[in-house]
Order: C-alpha cells, then structure tokens, then sequence
C-alpha cells in the first residue's frame, strides 16, 4: 500500500472519524463516551489496509484481465481507486465529500471516464457513507463498486475473536454465493441460516469470504464483541452481495463487513467485460449513488 496522506477529521457530539486522502479509506472511527477504535489499523503480517473503496471492479477478474473492445486490459483484485488520491471538494465539521477522476494512467487499466465521489456525514450516532458515480462521456460506463471496511474485533484485549457474535437482519435464511478459488461459482449456492447468527471462528474463512446474496433488499450486518457488548453494525441499501471476510490463515483479530455493488468474476466467465457478472452500466450524463452507513456501540 502506498504511503500515507493528510487527514481529514469529523467529529460531532458522539463520533470523531479520520479519513486519508489516499483512496479517502477511512482511518479510524471512535465513540467520545467510550474512546474505542472501532476501526482496523491495519498490519503488515496480515491484511495492510482498513477501508479500501472497491472501483471498478469488487473481486478478482480472471487472469486479472478483461477484454472490452477488441482490447484487453489488466486489472489486479477490488480496482484502483483504492490507491489513488481523491480530492477534498467540499468539508465541514461533521461532513467531507472527496473525488477523483479518469486520467490517462485509469485508462491503461479501465478505458472509461468516470467521476467517482466519497460522500462521509456523521449523522447522530453513525457514519453515513454515500458513493456516487457520474459518467460524463458520451457512451455508456460498465463498472462495479464496493466497500470493504474492517472492524477491529474483539475491541479490547479482554475479549477474544472467538466471543464475536455476528448477526443480520432481516434475520432469515440467505443464499451464500461460494468461491471457488477467488472466483464466484452463483451457479451453485449453498443456503446459509441466519436466523440466530454466528460467532467468529477463523476457520470459517479458510476458503475466503462469505457472501451473503441480499437481492437489493435494506440489509444490515452486526458485529458484536461479547467481553463488551460493543460492536458495530453496517446498514447497506439496494446491495446485490453483503460479505464478511477476515485474513486467513494469518488470525488476526478484525473483520470486514463489504457491502458490494458487484462481485468477482463467475468461475465460467469468458473475460469479457460486456459479459461480467455483477457490473452496472450508467447512462452518457446520468449518475447514481450508492448507501450504506456504520453505527458503532
């Protein structure tokens, strides 16, 4: 990962969050009243990052390539954005919105123009988080986009990532779209009972995340630290795929909740871009925004 930037800092009443300017991935996210890093800080023997924004594709392609226009293009896993410095456009004490744009070094990987913006609002207690995509060329933009924030769990050293209990609502039964290797194999789900949760057990991402196929429907996700009865949980609307993923076989104590407009490519994919799975396509002059938001408690 590249070196780090400035910092951005938002605080209201209850919450004081930092966000870096490079790939404006969150930096830390804290309760006043209790002083906990709720965020991931990231180390090197196991997962570097903390909140990488997935642009322009979630997932690995096949090969780490596509083919669009009798052209192919390499591509590494989750997109570039995440390594690229954004642009403060507009700030406050509780809100910042931060942008970046195509240039010629994004075209040698993705031949599209883009406008991609990073929308943070502290808004009570929660972190209200909006991506927005505008397309200004005059053809179609075939994307993908996602969010891939990690959670330090447990939160002190009195608790144990075994006594971290996961849970969703609506609490009812999901299609879990399996890997194979790192790719999507949608043709065979496996069902997967939420309806009392889990707790955290590293074995449970020996074979990468779980990904839960939530259809577009208001979906959240809970983490909850049991030694303290704090956790967190993430709020996700119209996400076709919710996953929750921690770095395996290094056990560290974090995981991720990724709500994802998008995923990897199918294990059948044929590499091409008009034919990947999980991309949206946005309009000559049209933009769409995407939602989701973190509460810690």
């Amino acid at each position: 990962m590249k070196g780090r930037l400035a910092m951005i800092t938002l605080q209201n009443d209850v919450l004081a969050v930092e966000i870096n300017e490079l790939g404006a991935q969150l930096h830390s996210i804290k309760r006043r009243d209790n002083g906990l890093e709720y965020l991931w800080q990231g180390a090197a023997n196991s997962w570097g990052r903390q909140a990488p924004i997935l642009f322009p594709f979630v997932g690995r392609l096949k090969n780490d390539q596509y083919e669009f226009d009798h052209q192919t293009y390499h591509q590494t896993q989750h997109g570039f954005a995440r390594d690229r410095q954004f642009a403060v456009v507009n700030q406050t004490t509780s809100q910042v919105t931060l942008e970046q744009h195509a240039d010629d070094e994004t075209r040698q990987a993705f031949p599209f123009d883009f406008i991609l913006r990073v929308h943070y609002q502290l808004v009570a207690d929660r972190l209200a988080v909006t991506y927005e995509v505008v397309n200004p060329a005059d053809r179609s933009l075939i994307y993908a986009i996602g969010a891939h924030p990690g959670f330090n769990m447990p939160l002190t050293p009195a608790g144990d990532f075994n006594d971290v209990q996961f849970t969703v609502s609506p609490a009812e039964e999901y299609s879990r779209i399996v890997l194979e290797g790192p790719y999507n194999d949608s043709g065979h789900p496996r069902l997967i009972d939420m309806t009392t949760g889990f707790k955290l057990d590293h074995q449970l991402f020996a074979h990468d995340a779980i990904i839960f196929k939530t259809g577009g429907v208001d979906f959240a996700a809970t983490l909850t630290d049991l030694a303290t009865d704090h956790g967190v949980t993430v709020s996700t609307k119209e996400t076709q795929y919710v996953g929750l993923w921690s770095a395996y076989p290094a056990k560290a104590n974090f995981a991720c909740i990724e709500p994802w407009w998008g995923i990897a490519d199918n294990v059948g994919a044929d590499g091409l871009l008009l034919h990947k799975q999980g991309m949206s396509r946005l309009a000559p002059g049209a933009s769409k925004q995407y939602h989701f938001s973190i509460k810690p408690f």
